[in-house]
């Protein structure tokens, strides 16, 4: 299933085309549980945002740095 989504390209192409996404969500949750850490949240409690961030890939952080940050 996965070479019919990604066509003709080699398994090290693939992985050159993945590695980059997985390194951003992760760097995207590791921000977004620094700024839960250190500057609180607003809307929901700590513990939901913490929840979405982890279970809501890529738009869960996204939305935590839209609508749940604490502004200063």
């Amino acid at each position: 299933m996965i070479q019919e989504f990604f066509g003709n390209l080699e398994t090290m192409e693939i992985v050159l085309i993945i590695v980059p996404l997985v390194v951003l969500e992760l760097g995207l949750k590791v921000l977004c549980f620094s700024i839960i850490g250190n500057r609180g949240v607003r809307n929901l409690s700590e513990l939901w945002w913490i929840a979405i961030v982890l279970l809501v890939n890529t738009l869960g952080p996204i939305a935590f740095l839209i609508f749940g940050r604490k502004e200063q």
